[in-house]
This record gives C-alpha cells, structure tokens and sequence, in this order.
C-alpha cells in the first residue's frame, strides 16, 4: 500500500513539473487552433514565459516577436497574460484576460508605430511620417472587435509626404472613445503645422462617418497642390472633406 502511494505520489510531482516547466512548443498546436488565422514561428521557452520569434496573419503582414507572461491561473481556466509585441517599427503590449470564449480584455496597453508602416495612402494622397504613440487603459474586445475603448494619444513629427513634397502637420492628438461597438475619434493639432488639422471620425462595423476641416496656415507651394489633389478648396484655402459608409467616395464642401 506504501509503495502505491509513493508511486502515486512521485507521479503527482513528475505530472506537476512537466506542467510547470512544459516547453512552450509542447503547446504550439493548442494555441494555433486558439488563435485562428495566426501563424507562430520559432517558440522557445515555457508555456509561463516564452517568446515567439515571428508572428504574422495568414494571408497577411509579418507582426513581430512576441513575448509572453502567462499567469498560473491558466490551470484554473483563468487566462491572464502580459503580452510584448515588436519589430524595429512596432512596439505593443499590454495586459491580457480572457473574460470568455468570445470576449477579451485588454489593459494598461500601449502602442509605438512608425506610421510610414501604414504606406502610400491614396485616399490622402501621400505617405504618413512620423510616429505614433497610443495608450489605452481599457479595451473590451468581442471577436477581436472594440466593444468599449478609452484611448488617446499623440502623432508626433507628423508628416505627409506627397509628389510635390513633404508637408508638416506638427503634432497631432487622438482620442477615441468606444461604447457597445461603436468608436468615435477626434483629431487636432498643435498648432505648429502647416495645415490647421480638424476631424471627427465615427467607425462602426456597419460604416464609416468622417469628417475633416483642413486650413493652410501660410501659403505653401507644397501644401496648396496637396489640398487641390484632395478636393476643390475654398477662396481661402479650407477644405472640408466629409466620408460616409463602406467603401464609398470622398467629397468635398466648401465653406461659407
């Protein structure tokens, strides 16, 4: 009877150990089938603690390493993770908790983007230059969807590179607010631009509704060709810019 339990005893503490020390690659398949639709490259360390040497979206872009904190309340069913996004463009992490199979929350995140990663963008007609810094101390995800959102930030040494040039925007400040689904975004800048820079954005898996005031602060033989390639501007330069739905067309307004 001694020796069964022993046995049983020892096996306990082998099963315990392989558990608390499992390679992170023994639970590679779990978390492919998990994470649908994301590739996961060149894991090394332990299911608590590993790292990630690629991550990328089939059919999609490259997103960085990635490294992990996973708290032992996983046995339990409670999934809480730190999580550490990067490349030499991109930096994200981030608190994580699953709250369901189909709700995530995230906390304490915060993100750092070189905006030339988003390319040529036709709508704008140029290129965004300049980095990106987002924190957003909570994020309620619903199928990888932003039920709720609080979140605010800065585009710092802001930037529109066009044909005939660079334009300077100076800085610029985001906000975005979500509630059951439905984000809504301000923009503005600091003043130290070219082009007084305004915009309300509502985004909603259903649509889009955008609105943009863009004034030249002097006149600039850079930022004038860029505001005609948008729209026809006012007498005094304004261009006002208004996008509805999907993916419907620009257009402009003039102001009184």
């Amino acid at each position: 009877m001694k020796r069964w339990f022993a046995a049983l005893v020892i096996a306990i503490l082998v099963l315990a150990a392989l558990v608390w020390f499992m390679p992170a690659r023994w639970a590679l398949p779990w978390l492919q089938a998990q994470l649908r639709g994301v590739r996961v490259e060149g894991v090394s360390g332990t299911v608590w603690e590993g790292r990630a040497e690629q991550v990328s979206i089939a059919g999609g872009p490259q997103l960085g390493s990635l490294a992990w904190t996973l708290s032992h309340r996983a046995l339990l069913g409670q999934i809480r993770a730190h999580v550490d996004l990067r490349q030499p463009q991109l930096r994200l992490q981030g608190q994580l908790e699953r709250a369901s199979s189909t709700q995530i929350d995230l906390s304490d995140v915060t993100l750092t983007m070189a905006m030339s990663m988003l390319g040529p963008q036709p709508l704008l007609r140029g290129q965004p230059q300049g980095q990106l810094d987002l924190q957003a101390p909570q994020v309620q995800l619903q199928g990888y969807w932003p039920m709720q959102l609080d979140a605010a930030g800065t585009w710092s040494h802001a930037v529109m590179r066009t044909p005939a040039g660079h334009v300077p925007l100076g800085t610029l400040r985001l906000a975005v607010t979500g509630q059951a689904g439905v984000l809504h975004a301000t923009l503005s800048d600091d003043g130290t631009g070219a082009v007084q820079t305004a915009g309300r954005l509502s985004l909603s898996p259903l649509g889009w509704d955008l609105d943009l005031r863009l004034v030249p602060r002097r006149d600039d033989p850079v930022v004038r060709p860029w505001l005609e390639s948008l729209g026809k501007p006012a007498a005094d330069g304004t261009l006002e810019l208004r996008y509805r739905g999907g993916l419907a067309q620009w257009n402009t307004t003039r102001t009184s």
